[in-house]
C-alpha cells in the first residue's frame, strides 16, 4: 500500500477518535448548566428541612424547588404548604426585582410581586397588578383589591437582593392568582437598578413558565 495513503488513514482514525472523545467526555460525565427558566429541583418532591424565614436569607432546605431565571442572574424559589406558598426572588442588582404571574398578553392582568431593600435597609414589597401590557402595575389596593402579602423581609448581600414573601395560594382577591401545587404557571420577570415603584426594568426582562411543587 502506497505510504501516502497509509499516513492519510491514521490521519483520518485519529481524527474520528478525538471527536468522539469529545463528544463523550473522554468517560467523564458533566453536568448541564440549567437553561434560563429551567427548575433545578423537581416539582412535587417535598424538600424543605427548616422553619420559613422572611429574613432575606435562602438558607439549605428552606425551599422545595429553585428556578434560574436570565441566564441565572435571577432566581426564584418556592415553597408550599396546606394553605401558604412561599417566595423569593433574588436578582443580581441593588434596585428592585419583580416577578408577574399568569400574565394575558405581555404584562397586562399580571398578578406581580416587587420589592426592593433601601439604602437604609428598609424593605418595600407591594402586592400589585398590571393594568395594560406595558403597565402601569398599581399596589392592588388602588384597584380596590388587598394586599394579600402576609410576611415579607429582604436583604442585599454582595450585589444581590433578595426578597420573600408569604401569601395564601389562592387569596380570594380577583388581582391575584391561584398558585395551586403541581399546577404550571407563566410568570414574567425583571429588575431595576433603581429603588423606584415606577422605576424601568433597565436590567433584565423575561418569561418562563414554573411549575408550582406539592400536589
Amino acid at each position: 500500500m502506497d505510504s501516502r495513503l497509509v499516513v492519510a488513514i491514521v490521519a483520518i482514525i485519529v481524527i474520528v477518535i478525538a471527536v468522539a472523545l469529545a463528544l463523550g467526555g473522554g468517560g467523564g460525565q458533566e453536568t448541564a448548566t440549567p437553561a434560563a427558566g429551567q427548575q433545578t429541583t423537581t416539582p412535587g418532591e417535598t424538600l424543605t428541612t427548616v422553619e420559613w424565614a422572611a429574613d432575606g436569607t435562602i438558607s439549605p432546605g428552606e425551599y422545595d424547588a429553585e428556578v434560574d431565571l436570565a441566564d441565572g442572574s435571577m432566581k426564584l424559589y418556592l415553597r408550599v404548604d396546606g394553605e401558604y406558598v412561599y417566595i423569593a426572588i433574588a436578582g443580581k442588582t441593588t434596585g428592585w426585582v419583580a416577578i408577574g404571574i399568569e400574565p394575558t398578553y405581555k404584562m397586562k392582568d399580571a398578578d406581580m410581586i416587587i420589592g426592593w431593600v433601601a439604602d437604609n435597609g428598609t424593605v418595600f414589597v407591594f402586592d400589585a397588578y398590571s393594568t395594560g401590557a406595558t403597565g402601569p402595575h398599581p399596589p392592588d389596593e388602588k384597584l380596590g383589591g388587598t394586599n394579600d402579602i402576609l410576611e415579607y423581609g429582604g436583604a442585599e448581600k454582595d450585589g444581590w437582593t433578595i426578597i420573600e414573601v408569604k401569601r395564601k395560594i389562592d387569596t380570594g382577591d380577583k388581582y391575584d392568582k391561584p398558585l395551586n401545587p403541581g399546577s404550571t404557571v407563566k410568570i414574567i420577570y425583571a429588575m431595576s437598578t433603581k429603588d423606584d415603584f415606577k422605576a424601568i426594568h433597565d436590567i433584565v426582562r423575561g418569561s418562563a413558565e414554573v411549575t408550582i411543587p406539592g400536589g
